[in-house]
């Protein structure tokens, strides 16, 4: 054999040794996570979850393998605030205001609350205004072992709720066996309501055996997967409690601080992305699933001007008291309402009424 034919034979077996190595490299440099979500699969809010890790993946060219699971899957449902702080879990895709007992009442600034701030306005509020700092500090300020990114999904305004009877007045809520959670359970306690938490997943059953009379849960269209129609309970709205939902990305920080620089901006860009699409996406199916629901035949009743506008006054009376309990409260319901009525004034005299532009 000629030395030259030896040498291009040998180039070729080093080649090829060289492609296993790097495969080899390539696969131990794979990191797999642990993402749960409370929410049941097959809800229109899992999408959130399930698009996140793809994006994830796509991105990272399957360096970061985020396995998204459904509530209850590792853990309990509601508990996986939890199992990110202990490293159970990685990351959850969660609330805030899920686990307010555990962080403060100030959780539900970062979500939702009556009164509060829309998707637009929370969304300039957190990544523009200063809220993402504070979304960590609240956490840091009781040393959990957490990094807060963010949202990685918003919807609009949710639904009232279902009730057994239309609400006409607040007294009406007087004696309710309700499903809510954070402040907003707080003040239907203060109206005499029988305040229960438990996961999305058994508000079916526990509205058909009676363990409740009513229940707020999401939007139209994420109800409707739910099958919440089929409790022929009526459906209220408009949504004064919550204007919108922010669902947090949450990550354990041993996790996290084991990333490397672009895996980290990977995950912060993907969250931003997918908050916009799931908006998109629970958008398009509420828009959907109102033609849905009117055709099954639901019951639907708007809630009272009269009866909004008590709610939001109850709401800002108790945010008030709360602020002279809790210093970190105060702290981020004056930098938020310092915000909203800088960006409201803005907005009101540049964005033209939507009715108003309605012509045919």
């Amino acid at each position: 054999m000629k030395t030259k034919e030896r040498f291009v034979i040998v180039a070729l077996i080093a080649l090829f040794l060289s492609g296993i190595f790097l495969t080899e490299a390539l696969a131990q440099e794979k990191i797999r996570w642990k993402m749960q979500g409370p929410f049941p699969a097959g809800m229109a809010l899992s999408w959130g979850g399930t698009e996140f890790v793809k994006k994830v993946s796509e991105a990272s060219g399957g360096r970061l393998e985020i396995k998204y699971f459904s509530g209850g899957s590792v853990v309990p449902a509601l508990q996986e605030f939890d199992a990110v702080n202990k490293g159970t879990l990685d990351a959850h895709y969660s609330a805030s205001h899920y686990h307010t007992s555990k962080i403060g009442l100030a959780g539900d600034l970062f979500n939702l609350y009556p009164g509060g701030p829309n998707p637009m306005e929370f969304t300039v509020w957190v990544y523009n205004a200063g809220g993402l700092e504070l979304w960590q500090e609240m956490y840091d300020r009781r040393k959990y072992n957490v990094v807060a990114l963010g949202t990685v999904g918003l919807s609009s305004a949710e639904l009232f709720g279902w009730y057994k009877k239309p609400i006409t007045s607040l007294a009406d809520f007087k004696g309710l066996k309700f499903r809510t959670a954070g402040i907003w359970g707080e003040i239907l306690t203060g109206l005499g309501a029988a305040v229960i938490q438990c996961p999305g997943g058994e508000i079916f059953e526990n509205m058909k055996r009676g363990v409740l009379d009513a229940f707020e849960y999401s939007t139209p269209g994420v109800d409707l997967s739910a099958g919440f129609h089929q409790l022929g309970a009526y459906m209220v709205g408009p949504g004064v409690h919550a204007p919108q939902s922010a669902f947090e990305l949450l990550v354990n920080k041993n996790s996290w601080d084991k990333l490397t620089p672009d895996l980290k901006a990977i995950m912060k860009i993907s969250a931003e992305a997918v908050s916009i699409r799931l908006l998109a996406y629970l958008d398009h199916q509420d828009v959907l699933a109102m033609d849905k629901l009117k055709e099954y035949g639901t019951k639907m009743h708007r809630l009272p001007d009269s009866v909004q506008t008590e709610v939001v006054k109850k709401a800002n009376e108790l945010y008030d008291q709360k602020a002279k309990e809790d210093p970190f409260f105060a702290k981020v319901l004056n930098h938020q309402r310092d915000f909203l009525k800088k960006f409201r004034a803005y907005k009101a005299f540049t964005q033209p009424n939507p009715e108003l532009m309605t012509t045919w």
